[in-house]
């Protein structure tokens, strides 16, 4: 056999396992078991039914929320309700802020995931009154406050219940501020809410509740509506913006994406990457190039920090020194801490302490020494020197 028959029956073959998966793709039916939330999934962890239910109690007063909730959600609005529900939610600075502005003025908001964004519970003062933890179990019993009625929730995985770990607000300190409304096994609070300004804050730790698979169930769409029934409002602001990662959502519009979600047009475009290498195959040649003799490349790092300590050296400038290492140890807690270093005040050096894992006291004293050494016209070296190994120490101290 030749090579052209044998590219021949190799092409054929592609077309017809190409042909068999087409024809063949939805025969059979297949679950994802991925914990998504989303509004348009009908999988055993989506959001559909959850979604279908609250717009269809609210009809023209339902907004869902697709672009950052900082150009959604204001302090203007009246008697209205956000709801996230999802794995993690994802909030710049400015959406922060317009949240808590928009509870304060008198709404509310239920965040209904496992893990709650740091600076939102920093901000509302809820890491003071305790912690977010989990209990590994098959099964959990859940029950509210005052309420005689017990729910029972298996995490099921391929139709199998399995081990989870089940999220509760651990080491309650504070129970002025932190109010828990509802509790599994007894003692583990996962349904709670804290009062901000005018509104409420809403946490449910166990998100599942409000997953497809339980709400086809008579008693957890019971345990949903008495969820629900805290909530006297006439508008609510569904978010499904803040489940995608800054990254993802950036590209989330790209035409490739659009293509390979529509099922004809994703068929097409393997056809034609399918055809395309058969042409390559049967058409193209092989047509090799001079190969030009390139240079090694020589590593200059050696030779340019003996330029820039010449440099350092001859000028004698301490202080301009301390100025860079400064503005290199900020510019790595705004890169590896995501946190704002226009104002350097108590704010800035607990919230560095809190995410690095470093000692208040280490952290306070590098911005002191700075702030000391800014002042004065020139330093001297063993004052850039203890600068320096400060910064050093918390560069190894820190996580």
């Amino acid at each position: 056999m030749d090579r052209k028959k044998l590219l021949i029956i190799i092409g054929v073959l592609l077309i017809a396992v190409f042909l068999f998966f087409f024809f063949t793709a939805g025969s059979n039916k297949f679950y994802n078991w991925s914990e998504t939330y989303k509004i348009d999934s009908k999988q055993p962890y989506g959001g559909y039914i959850y979604h279908e239910l609250m717009k269809t109690h609210y009809d023209e007063n339902f907004t869902i929320i697709e672009s950052p909730v900082a150009a959604s959600l204001s302090a203007d609005q009246e008697q209205s309700l956000y709801v996230f529900l999802g794995r993690e939610a994802y909030y710049r600075y400015e959406d922060l802020d317009s949240l808590t502005s928009f509870v304060s003025a008198g709404n509310s908001a239920l965040l209904a995931t496992t893990a709650f964004p740091y600076d939102l519970s920093y901000e509302i003062y809820f890491d003071e009154c305790g912690v977010i933890s989990s209990e590994p179990a098959e099964k959990i019993m859940m029950k509210f406050e005052k309420e005689p009625e017990e729910y029972a929730y298996e995490y099921i995985m391929y139709w199998r219940p399995v081990s989870n770990y089940w999220s509760y607000l651990d080491s309650l300190e504070c129970t002025d501020v932190v109010e828990v409304l509802a509790y599994f096994n007894e003692d583990k609070p996962n349904f709670f809410r804290v009062k901000f300004g005018e509104g409420y804050f809403y946490f449910h730790t166990t998100p599942l509740v409000f997953g497809n698979y339980y709400l086809k169930n008579e008693e957890s769409l019971a345990y949903v509506e008495q969820v629900m029934s805290y909530f006297q409002v006439r508008q609510v602001y569904w978010d499904e913006f803040s489940k995608t990662p800054f990254d993802e959502a950036e590209s989330k519009d790209s035409p490739l994406k659009y293509i390979l979600s529509q099922p004809p047009l994703k068929w097409a475009w393997y056809l034609l990457l399918i055809t395309s290498f058969i042409y390559m195959i049967f058409y193209a040649k092989r047509r090799q190039r001079i190969i030009p003799v390139l240079e090694p490349n020589t590593n200059t790092t050696i030779e340019f920090a003996e330029t820039m300590g010449y440099l350092y050296f001859e000028e004698q400038n301490h202080k301009k020194i301390a100025d860079h290492k400064m503005n290199l140890f900020l510019s790595y807690i705004r890169h590896n801490y995501n946190l704002l270093t226009n104002v350097l005040d108590d704010n800035l050096i607990k919230r560095v302490s809190l995410k690095s894992q470093v000692p208040f006291e280490e952290v306070e004293k590098i911005f002191k020494e700075y702030q000391r050494l800014d002042f004065k016209v020139e330093i001297s070296a063993d004052d850039l020197v203890a600068f320096h190994e400060m910064i050093e120490s918390f560069y190894q101290k820190s996580k």
